[in-house]
């Protein structure tokens, strides 16, 4: 069987754009009560370091030491430090990268919520759960999470749609603070 230039010059090309790595993960979008409901942690921290390590199951993972500097919901208490881990990170010269895990930097400041599966602090929805602060003339301000994510709902017809991400827009901590703290079961 004889195939033309042409064709082949097609199938390298399919075959090339089938090995780019993927930029986004495909994940459910979680309103902003969907993430205060599912946690067993709100809190305001800061990073304190991060440490690639493998997991039990021989995966590469990435712990990060936090200060937790406010509680939202859940029995922490401020100074106490905690540990949140992401799969992916770098051991030596060998990676793991899966997209929408959250990257924190040390020194950065976060609104994280955590839930803890089998003695592990994972974040709620990958990085919909990691919310950066920054501090903007005295000001806390809470920018969106979802690095990573290419969030989605169902529709009534049972496609999915792009749908936005549970804070949309940099928002001041004091107002998004209440509206956490209106989420029944938030303190």
């Amino acid at each position: 069987m004889r195939v033309s230039r042409s064709a082949a010059g097609a199938l390298i090309a399919l075959l090339a754009l089938l090995a780019v790595p993927a930029r986004a993960t495909l994940s459910e979008a979680l309103s902003l009560a969907e993430l205060v409901r599912q946690s067993d942690h709100v809190v305001r921290v800061t990073c304190l370091s991060e440490r690639a390590l493998r997991d039990d199951r021989e995966r590469i993972v990435t712990d990060y030491t936090l200060r937790v500097e406010e509680v939202r919901r859940g029995p922490l208490r401020p100074g106490a430090e905690i540990v949140m881990r992401r799969l992916g990170g770098e051991l030596g010269d060998l990676g793991m990268r899966v997209e929408g895990e959250p990257r924190l930097a040390p020194g950065g400041r976060y609104i994280v919520f955590l839930y803890a599966v089998r003695g592990v602090l994972r974040p709620v929805g990958m990085s919909q759960g990691v919310l950066p602060v920054t501090d903007e003339g005295g000001v806390l301000v809470v920018h969106p999470g979802g690095a990573g994510l290419s969030l989605v709902l169902r529709g009534a017809d049972g496609r999915l749609a792009p749908a936005p991400p549970a804070l949309q827009a940099a928002e001041p901590w004091d107002r998004l603070r209440a509206r956490v703290d209106a989420v029944r079961g938030a303190p």
